[in-house]
């Protein structure tokens, strides 16, 4: 069992040798005691009189604040004629061997409802890898999605490759990895694909997803599990389903059901080394309000019934609800997580989405700054009706920090006609997602921290009038020599990767294995990461 931060005691060991100012985690929250006149601390409990006491702190943090930061966005980088579908939001990205490639969901354009009276001249399959139109009418328009695949080598020029692995309308010559002939009692729908380096290689790549089951499959599930289940409705059979496969290509369903509840939306799913267990964020009901949830596992057989996370709660409006998640990981890091909750605001039947960390992927927060991510205002646009997040932040060949973000031009629920949606990069410049913020003075110390190196990098941004300065303490609590406030030479500017010295000097100073305590004063600044080389 991995000892996790909320579990810690100063001094910290940064697992990714970097501090994103997420969250508070590594921020000193202050000390404090009470002292009597002679500058002695006073006992809580005492059954002498009180005498004339003061009040005294230390390291207390002032005048800072997080924020978290509105990404710019592109044109759109991926469209149904590109992508060769009727409907395109995006999918599940990673980043591999310098290679950005996405799975992307769609469903066939004979899905879509037909004019009225037509139904009983489509109520046959188109051949024999397509299920008959009354079982896709039965369990829903999108139910039996396809998962096609594509990669780009800079995130910008994509490429569908002809795989051959399943027929699509009599030909092979596509880019499908999942079809309704490899999932032919459940269906695909809300998957997401991850990697697994703790997996064999012939289960290297792990889909989760929903589908709809039949009465014989919930029996079976019930026999074996029988309070590991959530039916909120008697017609249909939702659950959570997987995959396997040695490449992200070629899939194999898994024959059980994971858990018998419903989620349709974009589920989220990662192997977390520092637990050593399967994370999913999925979707729930919260009083028939939706929200977001979370569930975890020793193996990818069996996962328990989700537990909410998020929920619309006293601060949001009663015609609010949660969406998707965007369930991520900053690049290189394991312990910075962000999630991206999706909002839906019925008023206008519009989705936006907000920024949410955790230290853990346990224990969650959202960051202040409001929706970062919202409609377009110009009419029709490829994102006027809604916006949303997909699963995967990656850094592109320019060092910028990305995530590929779906919209619509019309709104969630209105009529939709194909061809809809586009696909564009949410970009933050390098690693900047959220930042510490002083608007005028403001200081902080970081917890004592054992750190890899000696050097210390800063991202940050200090306008015309704006300057950071730095001080470095020994085990003991002691100034180390030269590495005060008056040596430290100024931070001003706007640099994403400064190396910090002390009249010249970039040794940290302090003693070998001992950790060092970091102090902050900054001016009209702003400050995204600092890490240690």
């Amino acid at each position: 069992m991995h000892l996790l931060p909320t579990l810690m005691s100063p001094p910290y060991v940064l697992p990714s040798d970097i501090v994103y100012f997420h969250d508070w985690r590594y921020v000193n929250q202050g000390g404090y005691r009470w002292l009597n006149e002679s500058g002695q601390s006073v006992s809580m409990w005492s059954r002498d009189p009180v005498g004339p006491m003061r009040y005294e702190t230390s390291d207390l943090p002032f005048g800072i604040r997080l924020e978290a930061m509105k990404p710019a966005l592109t044109d759109p980088v991926l469209t149904p004629q590109m992508a060769g579908v009727p409907l395109f939001t995006g999918g599940t990205l990673l980043h591999e061997d310098g290679l950005y490639r996405l799975w992307y969901e769609c469903h066939d354009e004979d899905q879509f409802d037909p004019p009225r009276g037509q139904w009983a001249q489509k109520d046959t399959a188109n051949d024999e890898t397509d299920p008959p139109i009354h079982a896709v009418r039965k369990k829903g328009i999108g139910h039996f999605n396809y998962l096609r695949y594509a990669e780009s080598s800079n995130g910008y020029d994509w490429k569908f490759p002809s795989l051959g692995l399943h027929k699509f309308h009599g030909s092979m010559n596509n880019n499908i990895v999942i079809d309704p002939s490899l999932t032919p009692r459940t269906g695909y729908h809300g998957g997401t694909v991850f990697r697994d380096p703790s997996a064999p290689d012939e289960e290297r790549y792990k889909s989760l997803f929903m589908g709809l089951v039949d009465d014989a499959m919930v029996q079976e599930y019930l026999a074996r599990r029988p309070n590991d289940a959530v039916r909120a409705r008697t017609d249909i059979n939702p659950a959570i389903c997987g995959a396997v496969s040695p490449d992200g290509l070629c899939w194999t369903p898994l024959p059980n059901v994971l858990v018998l509840q419903g989620s349709d939306t974009a589920n989220v799913c990662e192997y977390d080394p520092r637990l050593g267990r399967y994370v999913a964020y999925c979707r729930t009901w919260v009083m028939h309000r939706r929200a977001i949830a979370r569930m975890e596992t020793e193996d990818f057989r069996h996962f328990p019934v989700s537990q909410p996370l998020f929920w619309p709660n006293a601060a949001n409006a009663p015609c609010e609800t949660w969406y998707a998640n965007g369930k991520s990981l900053m690049p290189g890091t394991s312990d910075y997580h962000v999630m991206f909750p999706m909002r839906w605001k019925q008023t206008d039947d519009r989705f936006d989405f907000f920024c949410a960390t955790s230290p853990d992927n346990m224990t969650w927060g959202f960051v202040p700054g409001g929706p970062i991510v919202e409609p377009g205002e110009q009419a029709r646009a490829w994102n006027a009706g809604s916006v949303n997040p997909n699963r995967g932040l990656v850094d592109l060949p320019d060092g910028s920090l990305a995530m590929m973000v779906g919209g619509t031009a019309v709104p969630h629920k209105h009529p939709r006609t194909p061809p809809l949606g586009a696909a564009a990069w949410a970009i933050w410049p390098r690693g900047r997602l959220v930042g510490l913020c002083a608007d005028n003075r403001g200081a902080f110390a970081l917890w004592p921290l054992k750190v890899s190196g000696r050097t210390m990098h800063v991202n940050y941004d200090a306008g015309p009038k704006g300057n950071i300065t730095i001080e470095a303490s020994g085990p003991e609590g002691e100034v180390l020599p030269g590495r005060g406030f008056e040596e430290c030479d100024r931070l001003a500017g706007d640099e994403t990767d400064r190396v910090v010295t002390w009249q010249g000097d970039c040794d940290l100073g302090h003693p070998a294995d001992a950790p060092v305590t970091l102090r902050f004063r900054l001016q009209a600044a702003r400050l995204f990461s600092v890490s240690f080389a």
